[in-house]
């Protein structure tokens, strides 16, 4: 069967036109994770602007207003807590490896076993180190996030142009439910850091491990990251506290098992009205693979980039196309 010159060409056009769009997203890709990142942020300053402004504060004002002041509060609780955290810091820097040196003492951990252990922790800080030293791409995430929560219609009614007349009140729902899983997901990580940071300091500190200030707000950040950011806080903890004593280790596996079992059945599940609806297969696949392919970052937006993406397919393919009767969300639990 001959195919047609003019078909060809178009399906050579469009196969070549593919590839160079997915090289060029592969070369951007921490350009497009930025967006990503200030999308999420707007979305929760936009939140806040809608409040401000029902209460008659101009969304120019408001948006900016909620940024710079939650920075304020970030510095003024930084600047009270920044000395110990530093000390703690730099004392656990310089214990962890006799301490991982001790744990393979203790438990007779195989070398390879042992060597990847003290690898891991090691990664530790200097992640945190990373994060600090990517100011530049943060102050851009902030104005990007102010901008969108002040003209959020603006940006929206962009997106709706694209669309059809016929098919626009879906794409409506479509970003309207998109807008409300995200908040969603900002608003249950960031509490769960808080308090998870918070239970994980009061349970280290009364157990007496060196450096719990740290050691908590390791966790607190690490939560952000789902089923490995845990994991991760609790090697360096469980490695002081061998160096210790065996019973303060198991103090603290104990306790660390603990805050993840409230974090999981009680925390998270009361801060969400809508519980994002995602099987835990996925998410260890994507977290695993987008930190294979492009590092923290990666990690850190592949829970609510597979959320988005579960959504979008969900109401535009499966209860569309396939038309299966599908919940984009479980509510209350159900």
């Amino acid at each position: 069967m001959d195919i047609p010159a003019r078909t060809a060409l178009r399906t050579a056009a469009i196969v070549f036109g593919v590839l160079i769009a997915l090289r060029f997203l592969w070369i951007a890709h921490a350009i497009f994770f930025v967006a990503f990142l200030a999308i999420l942020l707007g979305l929760g300053l936009s939140k806040a602007a809608d409040w401000l402004e029902a209460h008659g504060v101009r969304r120019g004002l408001g948006a900016p207003a909620t940024l710079f002041g939650g920075l304020l509060l970030l510095v003024l609780v930084g600047m009270l807590v920044a000395p110990s955290i530093t000390s703690q810091t730099g004392e656990i820097t310089r214990d962890l490896p006799k301490a991982m040196q001790s744990l393979d003492q203790r438990l007779h951990l195989g070398p390879v076993l042992a060597k990847e252990l003290r690898g891991l922790t090691r990664l530790l800080f200097p992640v945190i180190s990373s994060v600090i030293g990517a100011i530049g791409g943060l102050i851009v995430i902030l104005f990007l996030a102010m901008y969108i929560a002040i003209e959020p219609d603006l940006y929206r009614n962009g997106i709706l142009h694209l669309v059809p007349h016929g098919a626009r009140s879906r794409a409506e729902d479509v970003l309207d439910t998109l807008r409300d899983m995200l908040r969603q997901w900002l608003l249950a990580r960031l509490l769960a850091m808080l308090a998870i940071g918070a239970i994980t300091a009061i349970g280290l500190f009364a157990l007496r491990i060196k450096g719990a200030g740290a050691l908590a707000l390791l966790a607190g950040v690490l939560e952000i990251i789902p089923f490995f950011g845990p994991i991760a806080s609790a090697i360096p903890a469980v490695a002081i506290a061998a160096a210790d004593s065996p019973q303060k280790a198991i103090g603290v596996i104990v306790l660390y098992t603990i805050v993840q079992q409230l974090e999981g059945h009680l925390i998270t599940p009361l801060i969400l009205e809508k519980r994002l609806d995602i099987p835990p297969v996925l998410t260890i696949i994507s977290v695993s693979a987008m930190g294979i392919v492009f590092g923290v970052i990666g990690m850190l937006i592949a829970e609510p980039l597979l959320a988005a993406t579960l959504v979008v397919t969900k109401m535009l393919y499966v209860q569309d196309v396939v038309h299966d009767d599908v919940s984009v969300g479980k509510e209350n639990g159900t």
